[in-house]
């Protein structure tokens, strides 16, 4: 339209108003003649209820003439389906509604129709603005700045979410009868203002939470506070009005929003708004957003895949041999590193979980559905994080975080120089919608949490404090009298994962490293230690840790295993002192708490008790029930001395008051042994797996393994366990060699008892101090195993630019042969004994952040880390007062108050002694003791590790 032939339009409406006001003058009461509302649709864009522009055209004209207020200050005109092919259609408008998309799309692209509406905009015809008719192509302003203040410059960004929205004080006249209310829209965070021409005035505020920018999904959630409707004054006058919501048709059913469009549309007009705003009718009288309901899959999550610890994942649809190769397979994304403590990055000694489906529960995605990874870090955190993308929300995007406190650091020396908040491996319920985990803080110690897995929120009741108090209180194996623990610190560690009963009744706890093992029962229901059993009845203390990253394993039946541990001189003959053994307990009930069931004692315990060669280093697998032949449901279980043993678990060998006698003869041993004799014995005797075997030296840096097994059934029906774990080149030696991973086959012959036997070794890689195997699968069919190293000895310390970093690998399952490897520093430096997790065709690996492989993803060789600009903290060491000290008095500050006075698996001054000299260096100078022997000097360093030697008896 020109504007020559505007303008008898315009006259006429002026003398309208004129002629109007005279009529008022001689009645004298006047009502303004209604302004003309022009509202232009386009055609519907997105699915169902979004972008559907003509039926929101349609609504905004039926909420408009629905108010009474509304009808009498405003006369509609709609388009809903486009631009109206009039060009005389705008003639006597007020003020324009655009409810389009922009973009490409924009109607004012077209150059004649822009000139027409510009001639529109400089009479002073008001203009408002939903949704994307904000937005231009880049580069082209369309003039949408000089009439409304700002515009979107192209798909920049965008955010889909839960959002406040608080009225504006500037814009008091717009939000009249407004209150703060909440709704999920897509909004537009970010927008181009114009510098001058205009006032601008906020109406509605918020904080965002982008999730889409400069043409990517974003993985850092970072909060942003934002304006998402303004008003705009034009020099010259007309008015502008700008909503960046409105995605969704159902928008327009909140009231609040509801009443502050009719507001707008009626300001930018030029008529009045009522002192209560214009009310909109037939609408819900409030704007309280619906409960979501969590909803999860898979209903458990766990350590090695499940409850019974098989470590068999056989749902994998996506990974097989032939496509998981350097060419296909690598890196498809990674979170942001998470949250560090007192200067240092996180660790994950706790392996992530998957669920691929979780709806949240809370916060601004709240009602939304997405897989994702729960991850929880030495540093006290808890993660939702996104597995894949979903919409703009980005793969590796925090979905929530909580904070269970700040972490311990475990005297007297840090576990491997770094925090200990949560070590061990969660559990999730879905059917219940919880996620249990445990934290140790400084001021209450360990205690577990129930959190809403939605939201990461912790439930009521909750945490409960895991503390000897309350475990002697319910003690099921209690000796005739309590006994203080004897260590100086409180070095109780939680590491081995969590588990549940099978009515997610009973959440299972177990405790390693304090002097005597617990395996512990919260009541969930009630949150309260139901039960406790003590590895040792006390009045002896000192071993029977349950440390091992598998923590108890629990059948069908509701049964728990668990497997003890040892320490340095832990041995001792006396009644329920459960050492060294593989523990079968019934689990609590309303009136009484564990009951022993069923125990196993490998026949060499009294040695392996003194030599901390620990049986419980990962803990116990329960393997799948047979399909045919001998149908006994079986067990197994490794240990550091290298070795596999086999059980019958319904007829559990041992007695249920003590251990058999100490025996030096293997065939005595009461597991299923093989029938063929036994090299290293001479005899039968239980499988050594990662020799070579030694009763002497398999703890600290010469331990043969500490991790379970993992099994799998061909489509034959034969079992397989895949066991790793550290062969070395010399009794005494702490160098590995292959092989790292064996294969053994479980043999099953009419007439004998099951045995193992090795079936293959993979004799070309050499691991460092590897997890736990796992194996996925398409049911019998298309078999990988996968194995995360730490890449390190156990004595490296995690604190430190120096840290290990791990390596993961992929192997086909017949032939053992290696598929693909991380590349080197392609992982970041994760904990120890942790696993992948697996889901959507995707690997996840847990290290200061979590980390995705899967197809179509980059191989990524990083550069060594460099040191970070902070300094790295170390948790207090003694300083350096001892320059030209004496060595004895060396060795009297930093080492007697725990070496003179050894307990559980801290190793006595005698045997430390009969170390080789090199070992001792390296250990306090590179190893697990670099943070005692901070501030000596290379010469004194060497002069103790002399002094030590010269006691060895």
């Amino acid at each position: 339209m020109s504007v020559r032939k505007a303008r008898p339009a315009a006259r006429w409406r002026g003398w309208r108003h004129a002629a109007a006001l005279s009529v008022c003058v001689l009645l004298s009461a006047c009502a303004e003649p209604p302004r003309t509302v022009v509202i232009i649709g386009g055609a519907a864009s997105e699915g169902p209820g979004k972008h559907d522009y003509p039926q929101g055209v349609r609504k905004l004209q039926a909420l408009i003439e629905a108010s009474p207020d509304a009808r009498a200050a405003l006369r509609v005109v709609a388009y809903p389906d486009g631009w109206p092919q009039d060009p005389r259609a705008l003639d006597g408008a007020d003020t324009v509604v655009w409810y389009f998309d922009g973009l490409d799309r924009h109607p004012l692209r077209d150059p004649q129709r822009r000139r027409r509406f510009q001639a529109l905009m400089q009479r002073g015809v008001g203009l408002v603005a939903l949704h994307q008719s904000s937005t231009v192509p880049v580069g082209e302003d369309l003039g949408l700045a000089r009439w409304l203040g700002g515009a979107r410059e192209g798909m920049f960004d965008r955010s889909t979410e839960w959002a406040q929205l608080l009225p504006a004080d500037a814009g008091a006249s717009l939000s009249r009868g407004v209150a703060a209310f909440a709704y999920r829209d897509e909004f537009y965070p970010t927008f181009r203002f114009a510098a001058a021409g205009g006032k601008r005035l906020p109406v509605l505020k918020t904080t965002l939470h982008p999730q889409f920018r400069a043409g990517r999904p974003v993985i850092a959630d970072r909060a942003e506070d934002v304006t998402v409707a303004w008003a705009f004054e034009r020099d010259g006058g007309g008015r502008g009005f700008v909503y960046s919501g409105a995605h969704y048709l159902s928008a327009l059913d909140r009231p609040q929003l509801a009443t502050l469009l009719l507001n707008a549309i009626a300001w930018s007009a030029g008529a009045q708004i009522p002192r209560d705003g214009l009310r909109a009718a037939g609408l819900p009288a409030d704007d309280k957003p619906p409960e979501a309901v969590a909803a999860a899959s898979p209903q458990r999550a766990t350590f090695h895949v499940d409850a019974a610890r098989s470590g068999w994942r056989s749902d994998e649809a996506v990974l097989t041999p032939q496509n998981v190769d350097e060419t296909r397979f690598g890196e498809v994304w990674q979170s942001l590193p998470l949250d560090g403590v007192d200067g240092q990055p996180a660790r994950l000694y706790a392996s992530p979980l998957y669920l691929d489906r979780l709806t949240l529960t809370q916060g601004p995605l709240r009602g939304e559905v997405f897989p994702v990874v729960i991850a929880a870090s030495n540093s006290g955190y808890v993660y939702a994080i996104a597995a894949a993308q979903r919409g703009d929300i980005a793969a590796g995007r925090i979905l929530w975080r909580t904070r269970l406190g700040a972490p311990c650091h475990l005297q007297p020396a840090p576990l491997d120089g770094v925090a200990t908040g949560i070590l061990s491996t969660p559990v999730i319920d879905a059917k219940r919608g919880r996620l249990y985990v445990t934290h140790c803080d400084p001021a209450a110690r360990w205690q577990a949490y129930a959190l809403d897995i939605g939201s990461g929120a912790v439930q009521p009741g909750w945490p409960v404090r895991l503390d000897e108090e309350r475990f002697n209180a319910v003690n099921a194996n209690a000796g005739p009298q309590r006994v203080p623990p004897r260590r100086r610190h409180d070095f109780r560690v939680q590491r081995g994962a969590l588990n549940l009963s099978p009515d997610g009744g009973q959440l299972y706890v177990v405790f390693g490293e304090s002097e005597t093992g617990w395996l512990v029962a919260v009541d969930t229901r009630r949150a309260e230690v139901s039960s406790a059993f003590a590895a040792v009845a006390m009045p002896h203390r000192g071993s029977g840790g349950i440390w091992g990253a598998g923590g108890p394993a629990v059948d069908l039946e509701g049964r728990v295993y668990v497997v003890t541990g040892s320490g340095f001189e832990g041995y001792q003959d006396s009644a329920h002192d459960w050492t060294q053994s593989v523990l079968q307990l019934t689990p609590p009930g309303e009136k009484h708490g564990f009951a022993l069931s069923g125990t196993y004692t490998p026949f060499n315990y009294c040695q392996s008790a003194k030599m901390d060669i620990d049986l419980g280093s990962g803990g116990a697998i329960l393997l799948p029930e047979a399909s045919s032949g001998d149908r006994r449901r079986l067990l197994a279980v490794g240990g550091k001395q290298g070795n596999v043993y086999l059980l019958d678990r319904d007829r559990m060998p041992g007695r249920l008051d003590r251990r058999p006698p100490c025996s030096d003869d293997a065939s005595s041993d009461a597991s299923l042994l093989p029938p063929q004799r036994q090299p290293q014995f001479g005899a039968r005797g239980p499988l050594n797996v990662f020799g070579p075997y030694s009763e002497r030296d398999a703890a600290l840096d010469l331990a043969r393994s500490r991790s379970l097994p993992a099994s799998f059934r061909d489509r034959h029906g034969k079992d397989y366990l895949f066991v790793t774990g550290n062969s070395k080149r010399a009794p005494g030696s702490a160098d590995s060699v292959p092989p790292s991973l064996v294969r053994l086959r479980v043999v099953r012959r009419k007439g004998l008892a099951p045995f193992l036997e090795v079936d293959r070794r993979q004799t070309s890689l050499v691991l460092g101090n590897p997890g736990s195997p796992v194996v996925t699968s398409r049911g019998p069919e298309h078999a990988i195993v996968w194995v995360l190293d730490e890449n390190a000895p156990r004595s490296a310390l995690l604190s430190g630019a120096d840290a290990p970093r791990p390596v993961l690998y992929a192997l086909e399952a017949d032939s053992l042969r290696l598929l693909w490897r991380s590349a080197p520093g392609e992982l970041y430096t994760s904990g120890k004994y942790n696993e992948p997790a697996f889901g959507g065709g995707q690997v996840f690996v847990g290290t200061d952040r979590i980390q995705a492989f899967g197809l179509g993803g980059r191989r990524i060789s990083r550069p060594p880390p460099v040191p970070p600009t902070v300094a790295t903290v170390v948790p207090p060491a003694p300083s350096n007062a001892l320059a030209g000290a004496a060595v004895d008095e060396i060795y009297r500050q930093r080492c007697a108050a725990c070496h003179d006075h050894a307990v559980g698996n801290i190793p006595p001054r005698d045997v430390i002694a009969r170390h080789p000299r090199e070992r001792i260096v390296h250990a306090l100078s590179e190893g697990a003791m670099r943070p005692q022997a901070a501030g000596l000097s290379a010469e004194q360093i060497a002069q103790l590790a002399d002094y030590l030697r010269r006691g060895r008896r």
